[in-house]
């Protein structure tokens, strides 16, 4: 059963997004992507027919989105059989529900589509009901930062541009900001004093809309001064202030190495699992309402951005020269001699990052994990910059740099085994 509530995202059904794919680039003309649509009133009377066909006429929902031609926040009601859910919907959603009784004032009837593929919606109940007090409210929002719950999506669009110059095409990759809403500071609360009547024949509410509205305050650039308006609670989310950046930009430039949880663990062929990495933190980006952390991951050898919230400061760290135990070629003083590379002896079931030239003599640096070694001929080992899969190393004029590294800081762990593929040659 599909269900719906105040708060969630919707848009016209030519929109490329969908519910669970929202990583697609937009081509041709951007400006023509409709917004973000966020439910703020829902359309609460019983069915109705048709008289000439007897199709069920579709509900009518009321959405909000932020204007980026006057920035001025505006509002529409549409047939809900225009739109298409652009965030997943489910009825039982305990993170947004209150848990408290269903009140009278709410929903509890369902409604039918008529396009064939949805057939029952049912309204989930209020976030922000009845059972709480303007005084809570105020406690949770008053002077806060809010942002309207499209923002993620409208921030995220990317606009492609392609291109040929004499047989040469290129791609050009920019932000698609249209219909962006600002950041917004809560100045004041109010209950939402719009008179609904019930429906004689079921009891309920004929529409349902938010108790509570809140005051907000944004800088219009279009006007050149400060706007205000009431806008639906259940339309914004809080904007979490950053305590982490005035710690992070103490490191950042430093040989401090954070450890980072990995979503995606690392899976060695031999059935090592390593769950985490090491990262330096290279620069702080402002990225409209929240920040985002450039860094170095040091067991992939890639660049990446993270948000900030993701990083945690009390984790552990290391540095440099705790990470990389010794380093080949190095200076011998005492025999005042270089050590070689060729005359180095790989220890099994240890960690090296080597810098390495490839058969088309691409350099790159890559960390692996030793399985086996044949002196001066070939190292076999499985590579993380592959994602654990076992590479053969050639030895002599193949490998220009070996750095030991301190085993402890991958803190391995064997899982399942792991049906290895065929070892590749690079």
């Amino acid at each position: 059963m599909k269900a719906i509530k105040l708060g969630d995202l919707y848009s016209l059904k030519n929109h490329p997004y969908e519910s669970d794919a929202n990583k697609i680039k937009i081509s041709a003309l951007a400006s023509m992507t409709p917004p973000i649509l966020v439910v703020s009133e829902i359309q609460n009377s019983p069915n109705q027919y048709d008289s000439d066909t007897g199709i069920a006429k579709a509900k009518q929902i009321k959405c909000i989105y932020y204007s980026h031609k006057n920035h001025k926040f505006e509002e529409s009601w549409f047939d809900l059989n225009l739109l298409k859910p652009i965030s997943k919907i489910q009825v039982e959603d305990n993170n947004d529900v209150n848990p408290e009784k269903q009140s009278k004032d709410e929903d509890k009837n369902e409604f039918l589509e008529d396009n064939g593929e949805i057939r029952t919606v049912k309204i989930v109940p209020l976030q922000y009901n009845k059972s709480l007090t303007i005084d809570s409210i105020k406690e949770t929002f008053l002077h806060k930062q809010v942002i309207l719950k499209s923002c993620d999506l409208e921030l995220g669009k990317i606009k492609t541009t392609f291109s040929e110059s004499n047989n040469n095409p290129s791609q050009k990759l920019t932000a698609h900001l249209d219909f962006l809403p600002p950041v917004l500071t809560v100045i004041d609360v109010k209950i939402n004093e719009e008179k609904i009547g019930y429906n004689p024949k079921t009891g309920n509410l004929k529409k349902i809309s938010s108790v509570y509205l809140l005051k907000c305050k944004w800088y219009n650039p279009f006007s050149g001064s400060f706007s205000e308006d009431f806008i639906p609670i259940e339309t914004l989310k809080i904007v979490e202030p950053q305590e982490k950046i005035s710690l992070i930009a103490e490191i950042v430039g430093g040989n401090t190495f954070l450890r980072k949880e990995l979503n995606n663990k690392i899976i060695l062929e031999n059935g090592i699992t390593l769950t985490h990495t090491y990262i330096k933190p290279l620069e702080i980006i402002f990225n409209h309402y929240k920040y985002k952390v450039k860094y170095y991951d040091f067991f992939r050898e890639k660049y990446s951005e993270t948000d900030l919230s993701n990083l945690h400061l009390d984790d552990d760290t290391a540095n440099i020269e705790e990470l990389i135990v010794e380093k080949i070629p190095s200076y011998n003083s005492s025999s005042q001699t270089f050590t070689s590379v060729e005359n180095f002896v790989f220890t099994k079931g240890s960690y090296y990052r080597i810098t390495y030239k490839d058969l088309q003599d691409r350099i790159t640096k890559r960390i692996i994990y030793v399985k086996e070694f044949v002196p001066k001929i070939v190292l076999i080992a499985d590579c993380l910059l592959r994602n654990g899969e076992e590479r053969h190393f050639r030895i002599k004029d193949a490998i220009l740099k070996i750095e030991v590294l301190d085993s402890k800081y991958f803190n391995t762990q064997t899982s399942a085994n792991v049906p290895p593929p065929p070892p590749q040659i690079v």
